[in-house]
């Protein structure tokens, strides 16, 4: 079942029994409908594929933990290996979500996790739609016991988008993680080349797949007729790019990735959270859209 959001010139599609995803968001441009995020032709790709396109939530986890291991507690814990070699993208973006409270322009859904998460509870999260912005906020909630979390999103932009040749892009962050097979070696350096978007700047050809942190302002993605600002409110912002050929990501996220095992060599500022009872680990991001 798929829920449509309307709010004047804007529309957004969700897929509640498709990872919760919101799988389409399109604004006005010069009397016409721009499609804004990179989906397949066919929703039911994501069954094969679901961590390609639309905007799919991750938790208790965003991008990877190494080898599905991670110690927490004194103890030695595991999680399926579902992008091998590493536990990617957490374990609801695959999953039917239940939707607890809709209207015309918001709605909230709620997942609970699987065995594959070793503790009790659940993901939530809200989209709402207004006419110039979407405000989305995302919940790791505990059901028992306290556990180590993270959460984000990873949406999946076009290149094109209202019929853009080019498009540019803006990640204000001090710092950059450096990465061996995809997982942080615990070394943070200053952005630099192909890997500094400080500035507003053609994407171009680069081809990147980065984490960032220390963020000082919000995201910006601009396509010329129309320009998308993304902020990222947590406790310690964090947002991976991605870059393939076909589209693009900038994803908000509140750790970095493999933040667990982060967390437990020492390494400070990775932005791993714990989870209790009452106290979620929480996220907000609000999209607003400038046409011109």
């Amino acid at each position: 079942m798929a829920i449509e959001l309307v709010s004047g010139p804007a529309r957004a599609i969700v897929l509640p029994e498709l990872g919760g995803r919101l799988h389409a968001l399109a604004v006005e441009v010069g009397g016409a409908l721009e499609e804004l995020l990179w989906q397949p032709d066919d929703p039911a790709a994501y069954l094969e594929r679901p961590t390609r396109g639309g905007s799919f939530p991750m938790a208790p986890w965003p991008n990877r933990v190494r080898e599905g291991r991670f110690s927490y507690g004194g103890a030695e814990w595991t999680v399926p290996l579902d992008g091998k070699p590493h536990a990617n993208h957490g374990r609801v973006f695959q999953r039917p979500w239940e939707v607890v409270a809709r209207t015309a322009r918001v709605v909230e859904l709620r997942c609970a996790f699987d065995d594959g998460w070793p503790w009790q509870g659940s993901a939530w999260q809200r989209y709402e739609l207004t006419d110039a912005g979407l405000r989305m906020k995302l919940e790791v909630r505990s059901a028992r016991e306290p556990f180590p979390a993270g959460c984000g999103w990873h949406p999946w932009f076009r290149r094109d988008a209202a019929g853009a040749s080019e498009v540019r892009v803006q990640v204000p962050a001090e710092r950059r993680y450096i990465l061996a097979d995809g997982i942080p070696t615990g070394e943070v350096i200053e952005p630099a080349g192909e890997h500094d978007l400080r500035a507003l700047q053609e994407l171009g050809d680069r081809r990147i797949d980065d984490c960032f942190t220390g963020v000082t302002g919000p995201l910006v993605a601009d396509w010329g007729r129309v320009r998308l600002t993304m902020s990222v409110d947590c406790a310690v912002p964090h947002v991976q790019v991605f870059t393939p050929d076909y589209a693009f990501c900038i994803e908000p996220q509140t750790c970095a990735p493999d933040a667990f095992n982060l967390a437990a060599n020492g390494f400070g500022g990775d932005g791993m959270a714990i989870a209790a009872p009452g106290r979620p680990v929480a996220i907000e991001s609000r999209w607003t859209w400038d046409v011109r």
